[in-house]
């Protein structure tokens, strides 16, 4: 049994120092190689790594190392020996942590360690997580916002100074139910701190749901309510700049009115546009000039990023949107004018 005992802290040991070398694999790729420090769930691994073992465990495993006879010091596979990218290198460092996080929970239920099996089991699916936020691409985000595999992915902003009703969030959950497949907050005229709450509580909303949810405007706001995307106007901030606030994992979305604007969002680095007015629209103080089906289906067939159509589309003019092939059609009054947004969105779809 002594010796049994002994090989499990050698073992929690050797994987405790492969968790923490993964995770710094996976910490420097963040930091120097995509110069982003917006992963705060990195920061929350590293300080739950600190305690991770308790000092008498932590003791017996030092006690346990033997380093210079193990004999994974004397192997060097193929594998190891091939990273193509710094992709590679951080998808490696991710697999790593995973399955020494796994050992670890496995190997302190043997001594009843109940809690550092706990613990190891709880950072193991952070790190599954994490793996997907830092593997899935911005292009890979955007291609699943808009599904080749439907007509349309139909995007509604939400502007309160359009909604007339009661209660927002049950209405918009509503329209979720039926079918929203993207939801973006627009805020003309609220101060930060009710815009800030306001987008904590839909992306909340939307996050069960499981449809992005975007934040107009406001690199600041997108970023503190963790937003899936940013939308910004002709006026706001060039994307650059924009993405030293949220970061480069973030989609953002530029509006454009005609077909030179398009292209220029396009060629600056625009995951995808908005695209409109299509129709005469009530839904902006000085609306732009009425771009119409024909200057909308010109732009969805010179630019290779998703276009979404917007300005004055309702159920009955929607079929000659789609028509076009654009990958998205966003609605405003469609939907917030409506006594029931289930309908109104379920009308839309048809």
């Amino acid at each position: 049994m002594p010796g049994n005992k002994s090989s499990v802290f050698r073992v929690l040991d050797a994987n405790l120092n492969r968790l923490r070398e993964g995770l710094r694999v996976v910490e420097e790729h963040c930091r120097l190689v995509k110069n982003d420090r917006s992963f705060s769930q990195l920061k929350e691994i590293r300080h739950l790594l600190q305690k991770f073992y308790p000092p008498k465990l932590e003791t017996l495993c030092l006690q346990a190392r033997q380093a210079d006879d193990d004999v994974g010091n004397k192997t060097f596979n193929p594998s190891e020996a091939n990273r193509d990218d710094s992709r590679a290198v951080l998808r490696a460092g991710l697999k790593r942590s995973q399955e020494a996080s796994r050992v670890i929970e496995e190997y302190a239920k043997i001594i009843h360690e109940d809690d550092v099996s706990r613990k190891a089991k709880s950072l193991r699916f952070s790190l599954y997580t994490l793996e997907k936020k830092l593997l899935i691409s911005r292009k890979d985000k955007v291609t699943s916002w808009f599904d080749g595999n439907r007509d349309y992915s139909l995007y509604l902003v939400v502007d309160e100074a359009f909604y007339h009703g009661q209660d927002l969030l049950t209405d918009l959950e509503m329209a979720l139910i039926a079918g929203v497949h993207l939801l973006q907050l627009r805020q003309k005229r609220s101060g930060d701190q009710h815009f800030l709450s306001r987008a904590r509580q839909l992306k909340s909303l939307c996050a069960e749901y499981q449809v992005p949810f975007i934040v107009n405007d406001r690199p600041d706001i997108a970023f503190l309510s963790a937003a899936d995307g940013l939308h910004l106007g002709q006026d706001d901030l060039d994307i650059d700049a924009a993405r030293k606030i949220v970061g480069e994992e973030m989609p953002i979305g530029r509006s454009t009115h005609f077909l030179e604007q398009a292209l220029a969002a396009e060629a600056e680095g625009a995951d995808y546009i908005g695209f409109g007015p299509v129709f005469k629209t009530p839904s902006k103080e000085n609306p732009d000039p009425v771009v119409g089906i024909d200057g909308l289906r010109k732009v969805v067939r010179q630019v290779s990023i998703p276009v979404v159509a917007i300005g004055g589309i309702n159920h009955e003019n929607i079929a000659l949107v789609r028509a076009t092939g654009t990958a998205g059609i966003g609605v405003i009054r469609a939907i917030l004018d409506r006594d029931d947004f289930r309908w109104a969105t379920r009308n839309l779809l048809v």
